[in-house]
């Protein structure tokens, strides 16, 4: 049969799909074919419905495959409305969203199969079925859905990553995907994350797991690609794509098993693949030995969950039980072993104060941080935040459907002038830490805080759309004149120490030199 799948990433920077990826790769093991239509305004033009529609029928597909994440869930039930009548062919549709709200995706009355949880033998038992003409009403993790009535299979077992065929990375356009990132491409080497944290669907899917009967321990959660096998990945891609230049591990927690990490270090040494690396680390399980190990075999970033700088906000809100010194040391760690330290950290969190956005700040000074980016709090459905979101009466359905991401201002029914703080807040970050630092600039930043803390909401809105160049006009004197500081480079929603941009605009300087005498 043939698959096609349709992805929308909208409004949010374009990247790899690893779980259509490995769906892609499973179903063409069992001998069906597969495409994809990649909703993104970054990479094309978005197309109209009738346009879709044209281009469905172009590839002539048997089924009808959407991911959804919860912030691209109205543009697909949009859609989905729109190409029901026209097609004649069975629409299914997963991804996290439809995991953490299956009852929500199903009320829509526009799939016939909602996939929960991880899909691929799922998917691949729905397709070789319906291949065959059989009933699919007892396939596991589907939502069958039909003449208004709604079957709920359980979830079967979780796959396991190394039995599965190699990801199909050449579903993606990925030299316009990686070109984008400056060379940059995300990688999986295993699944699963140990932490219940409030905001995250980790724990949601543990228990949907274990009630489903699927699931005994949180350890089964926790799967790993064998280091051979990703580093045949590795080589794999890079000979196909040469605009590849850095690797993310994107795993929740790479540095989770202590002999992986040694085990992979070494392996990515010897293989000499050539390409430096990024890490996500978590602060309790990360050491000197690991530090040394990774900054050996190429790493350049590690990435910390630091979240918030509030032990309140931490341990009542967010369920991340470490301390500022176990974070503040982790992030010593990593820049004592000469690895780029990078930070995670929210604001417009459920009951957090202003003056609890500013610990997490100054935590983000205090440590010493290579960069740090943030986000604003957003309330998952089916997450334990989310119903703490709910309890505190901060859930507007209206505000939450019109938040396209998490970066620009909170999606909370918060007062107007806390609202407007952190929509101050989500544009100069930066400035806050600067004024918070150990910095020579530190007043001059200072300064700047109070002026556009003063400022009402309608001259801040005018006032915002400067602020950037702003920002870049300051920092570029003050890397001139070789004073410290943070300042929004490489994303509107990142901090980088002014350090760490110098060493980046010198190498980008060098490779655009190499490239020039190449030619």
């Amino acid at each position: 049969m043939n698959v096609l799948f349709i992805w929308p990433s909208l409004d949010c920077p374009p990247g790899i799909n690893h779980g259509l990826a490995s769906l892609s790769a499973a179903l063409k093991a069992r001998g069906h074919a597969t495409s994809l239509i990649h909703i993104s305004e970054a990479l094309w033009p978005v197309p109209s419905g009738e346009e879709l529609h044209a281009e469905i029928l172009r590839r002539a597909p048997d089924v009808l495959a959407f991911s959804a994440t919860t912030q691209q869930f109205a543009w697909i039930e949009k859609t989905a409305a729109f190409l029901r009548p026209l097609l004649g062919i069975p629409f299914v549709i997963g991804g996290v969203h439809c995991t953490m709200a299956p009852d929500e995706v199903a009320a829509t009355g526009l799939f016939d199969y909602v996939c929960v949880g991880e899909g691929e033998d799922a998917l691949c038992e729905l397709v070789d079925r319906l291949a065959r003409g059989e009933s699919c009403d007892r396939c596991p993790n589907m939502y069958v859905c039909r003449d208004g009535a709604v079957v709920r299979n359980p979830v079967g077992p979780f796959p396991d990553p190394a039995a599965l065929p190699p990801e199909d990375y050449e579903l993606f356009d990925l030299a316009r995907i990686v070109g984008g990132k400056d060379g940059w491409m995300s990688i999986l080497t295993g699944r699963g994350c140990p932490f219940a944290c409030t905001y995250c669907f980790n724990g949601e899917i543990v228990a949907r797991y274990r009630r489903d009967g699927a699931l005994r321990t949180v350890r089964e959660y926790l799967r790993r690609q064998p280091v051979a096998r990703v580093l045949d990945d590795i080589r794999r891609l890079r000979a196909g794509h040469p605009e590849i230049r850095t690797i993310i591990f994107d795993d929740d927690l790479f540095t989770l098993d202590r002999r992986y990490v040694l085990e992979f270090c070494e392996a990515y040494r010897a293989a000499d693949i050539g390409l430096p690396f990024v890490v996500n680390a978590h602060c309790l399980v990360f050491t000197e030995e690991m530090a040394r190990a990774l900054k050996e075999a190429g790493a350049r970033i590690v990435k910390f969950g630091l979240e918030s700088g509030s032990e309140r906000v931490r341990l009542e809100i967010l369920n991340r039980r470490m301390s500022n010194a176990a974070m503040i040391r982790a992030v010593r760690i990593a820049n004592d072993a000469g690895l780029h330290s990078s930070a995670f950290v929210m604001f417009g969190l459920p009951t957090e104060t202003r003056e609890e956005a500013l610990e997490t700040l100054r935590l983000c000074a205090e440590a010493n941080v290579g960069r740090f980016r943030w986000a604003m709090f957003y309330p998952y459905p089916g997450t334990a935040a989310h119903a703490i979101a709910a309890r505190e009466g901060l859930i507007d359905p209206g505000l939450l459907a019109s938040s396209g991401n998490y970066f620009e201002g909170s999606c909370l029914k918060f007062p107007p002038e806390h609202a407007l703080f952190l929509d101050k807040l989500a544009r100069i970050a930066p400035w806050y830490v600067n004024a918070a630092g150990p910095f020579p600039c530190r007043e001059r930043y200072a300064e700047l805080v109070a002026e556009i803390e003063r400022l009402p909401a309608e001259e801040w809105r005018a006032r915002k759309e400067t602020v950037r160049r702003e920002d870049r006009a300051l920092s570029d004197e003050l890397l001139a004149a070789g004073v410290p500081h943070y300042s929004i480079r490489f994303a509107a929603v990142m901090g980088v120490h002014s350090d760490y941009v110098r060493q980046e605009l010198q190498e980008q300087m060098s490779a655009a030199g190499g490239r020039g005498a190449h030619a």
